[in-house]
């Protein structure tokens, strides 16, 4: 079966840390035929994570710290950052998945991830007033909404209908594009939410939340096409 490599958070808790991953992104990826790896975020242990995985999830969670990738550190409204190992680690694997080709896909702050660690920069605090990105309060439903997707993309390839809505909850987004990237599709206000790459057709970033609803054919198609570019990938390096 096809290994699938997960990244996870840091919580730091009375002096100890505890690894974090919500379930749905494993399941999501054990629904669709294939094996679950979750890595831990140890900086230095990159390459050690890469060997044995035919592909990479990079998943949701807190913010990127602005020196990251090159920003004013003064803090904004709504920031709640990831754990520093974590987006050192997410950092240098994405790097290594790019030059060695191995598939990778980035959710919601994978996808802002992906941007960042390429080279681009980020929207530090998106201004919602309509509620199409978050939720209000807590427990309240996140909110949907339908993709604008530029035609001859994978984006597009994958988008079923214009009906289609997909689930969003982020409060920052993709702001500069890396060099080379390109964004694919948008929500209804402009929003970046889909981010590809002619140079690297194994990766893909999407905005939104596919883990969150599995059903849906767009994420029923996401899956697929990880399983395909692993598939390839497991294929190119049989036997070492």
């Amino acid at each position: 079966m096809l290994r699938i490599g997960i990244t996870a958070d840091w919580k730091e808790e009375a002096g100890h840390r505890r690894m974090v991953l919500n379930a749905e992104y494993a399941e999501w990826i054990l629904d669709a035929g294939m094996s679950p790896v979750v890595l831990p975020s140890l900086p230095g242990s990159e390459d050690r994570a890469l060997e044995g995985v035919s592909g990479i999830l990079l998943t949701g969670g807190g913010d990127i710290r602005p020196h990251m990738y090159g920003a004013d550190p003064e803090p904004l409204p709504e920031e709640c950052f990831s754990h520093g190992d974590r987006s050192a680690f997410e950092f240098a694997l994405v790097w290594r998945s790019l030059r060695i080709g191995m598939p990778l896909l980035g959710i919601c702050l994978g996808c802002q991830t992906l941007n960042a660690a390429a080279g681009g920069d980020l929207i530090r605090h998106l201004d919602d007033p309509h509620l199409r990105h978050r939720r209000k309060t807590p427990g309240s439903s996140a909110p949907r909404h339908r993709l604008h997707v530029a035609p001859g993309t994978l984006a597009a390839e994958l988008y079923p209908s214009e009906d289609t809505r997909v689930l969003s909850s982020h409060h920052q987004a993709v702001g500069r594009l890396a060099p080379g990237w390109r964004a694919t599709a948008w929500g209804p206000d402009g929003v970046i939410e889909a981010i590809e790459n002619p140079a690297f057709p194994h990766a893909l970033g999407v905005q939104w939340h596919p883990e969150r609803t599995p059903q849906s054919l767009l994420s029923i198609r996401l899956t697929a096409w990880v399983r395909a570019q692993a598939a390839a990938y497991a294929k190119r390096h049989a036997g070492g």
